[in-house]
């Protein structure tokens, strides 16, 4: 399995919309142009964070995006569903009847999909316990972001 690239573009346009002034909104050019992304997937991607209610959407001239609730709400795992959807993320092809050939009648425990369920419930575990709170707090205390702050400033 492998994230989307679109994953860790949602996490940081999170991150700045954490970063905007109280009623400020950000259109997605400035910050497909500051994160360096295609400003056509970036716009699917919010459209998505949207879709799941992690961003709002304000229409017009002078509309934009902003958080739809606080990043302390907002875990890895939320992100994941809004941008690689509410599907199993490890589904077994459930080959085991092929595998064993004239035993196939027989088949009925897998243990590759007994492993991939406890990968999944693990992975989600994992993911739900992050918070995009946890990721802003270190992010500020390993950096001082000034310039993402005048930056924010500017185009808000």
């Amino acid at each position: 399995m492998k994230l989307s690239s679109g994953w860790e573009q949602s996490v940081y346009v999170l991150l700045i919309l954490g970063r905007l002034p109280e009623k400020r909104l950000m259109s997605a050019a400035p910050i497909a142009a500051r994160l360096d992304v295609s400003p056509t997937y970036l716009h699917k991607i919010i459209k998505s964070l949207v879709n799941e209610g992690l961003i709002s959407s304000t229409p017009g001239k002078y509309g934009g995006f902003s958080l739809a609730k606080p990043l302390t709400e907002i875990t890895f795992y939320d992100v994941f569903l809004a941008i690689e959807g509410r599907g199993r993320i490890f589904a077994s092809q459930q080959l085991l009847k092929n595998f064993l050939g004239t035993e196939g009648d027989k088949a009925q425990k897998c243990a590759i999909t007994d492993a991939l369920d406890v990968i999944e419930n693990t992975l989600v575990s994992t993911l739900t316990k992050v918070t995009l709170a946890q990721v802003a707090k270190n992010t500020q205390e390993n950096y001082e972001l000034i310039d993402l702050d005048e930056w924010i400033a500017e185009h808000s």
